[in-house]
């Protein structure tokens, strides 16, 4: 009878064990939690990059829509960052804390991407009031909000996206990353143009 209770015993205790290990690989063999990217432009390339704790934990990229991706990470909070953009120049970013959970969804929406242009000119005025502008071809201001003015001469074909009032002789610009970006200053008659070929990045335009 003693003998038979030991049996029992070792049994109940593989059991469980049995059950255990099944309950681990079935948690192994559940989705990886997907993460959907919105608002991405057409054509672009999407990196997305997991942090945990200031550490990458992990990245992805993907240039097909719809843009999602699967996140063999293990549960928990982590920071994620997205970047969207081609030709190496980022036009959009998204930032978000998420709990991510295997066989679960988290969404994140991408807004475009804007920089802080300093514009001055040596023949500002300091004393009198200025304005500075930034114009962009419209294939390269998708997305944006644009003024209605007409574009002046020189400039034809582009559009009004920043316009600031310039003091003591320099304007600061929240303006769009883009290629062949245009800034323009004015001050009573006198005027220039300045262009920069890629902005993607806070900086400084002197206009000639």
């Amino acid at each position: 009878m003693q003998k038979l209770m030991y049996v029992g015993g070792a049994l109940l205790a593989l059991l469980v064990s049995g059950c255990d290990t099944l309950s681990g690989i079935a948690g192994d063999f559940q989705p990886a939690a997907v993460v959907e990217v919105a608002g991405a432009a057409e054509g672009s390339c999407v990196r997305l990059e997991a942090l945990k704790e200031g550490r990458t934990a992990g990245s992805w990229t993907g240039c097909t829509a719809p843009y999602s991706f699967r996140v063999n990470l293990p549960d928990g909070a982590y920071t994620l960052a997205l970047q969207a953009g081609r030709d190496g120049l980022t036009y959009q970013e998204g930032r978000t804390e998420a709990t991510l959970k295997k066989g679960g969804q988290t969404t994140v929406a991408l807004s475009r991407k804007r920089v802080e242009v300093q514009v001055t000119a040596a023949w500002l005025d300091p004393a009198k009031a200025a304005l500075a502008e930034a114009w962009m071809l419209p294939q390269e201001a998708q997305g944006v909000a644009t003024y209605a003015d007409p574009p002046p001469a020189g400039l034809a074909g582009r559009v009004l996206v920043a316009r600031e009032v310039v003091a003591q002789g320099e304007g600061s610009l929240n303006v769009p990353t883009g290629k062949d970006v245009a800034f323009r200053l004015v001050q009573g008659e006198a005027q220039g143009v300045a262009r920069v070929s890629r902005l993607e990045a806070d900086g400084k335009v002197v206009v000639p």
